[in-house]
């Protein structure tokens, strides 16, 4: 099986994204490609990671409505953890399993000195009364990210108002990608 590697048209078409706006993202999160570029007449080539690492800093900004500075920040910040977690995707473009959480949410505050994280994992989750409406019985563990810049979580619950849903965005991202044809404007909302 071949390794998988995307151009931004492509990518575009596929998660349903303006193509300008996909390349300036492009522009924004990932490294300079010295191979692609206007002038050289080649199309960057994108591996799923490199990709959703784009995707990724589209949602900040468009979704949390984070700066492109802000977004570039929580990138750096997320990324060793994602790593350490097995967040991403394997070189045949299938996604990894992680570290035992089905639903993984991370919180996110800006705090003096950069952004304060704290992930939520749901452990286990079962149904405890079928209702009607139905009760369910969850159990979740949460844990702080520690981030270069030293950056001290906020204890008051109040103050994370800002969440991403990474499993959801990882699965999503991967079921666009998969799909020869770019599903309609009804993405759902994480």
């Amino acid at each position: 099986m071949a390794i998988p590697i995307f151009q931004s048209r492509e990518l575009a078409r596929r998660l349903n994204i303006n193509l300008a706006r996909w390349k300036r993202w492009s522009r924004e999160f990932l490294p300079p490609d010295p191979l692609a570029g206007i002038r050289s007449g080649y199309a960057r080539q994108y591996y799923l990671d490199d990709a959703f690492r784009v995707y990724l800093g589209g949602y900040l900004v468009s979704h949390l409505h984070l700066g492109v500075p802000d977004a570039r920040q929580v990138l750096t910040d997320l990324t060793p953890w994602m790593k350490a977690e097995g967040l991403g995707f394997d070189l045949r473009g299938q996604l990894k399993n992680g570290q035992g959480a089905s639903a993984c949410e991370i919180l996110l505050q800006h705090v003096p000195g950069g952004f304060a994280y704290r992930v939520r994992k749901c452990l286990e989750r079962r149904l405890s009364d079928p209702g009607p409406p139905p009760i369910w019985d969850e159990r979740w563990r949460e844990d702080v990210i520690e981030t270069a810049s030293g950056a001290r979580p906020p204890a008051d619950d109040g103050a994370w108002r800002r969440t991403i849903r990474i499993s959801f965005l990882l699965n999503e991202f991967q079921t666009l990608v998969k799909n020869s044809r770019a599903a309609g404007n009804s993405r759902p909302e994480p």
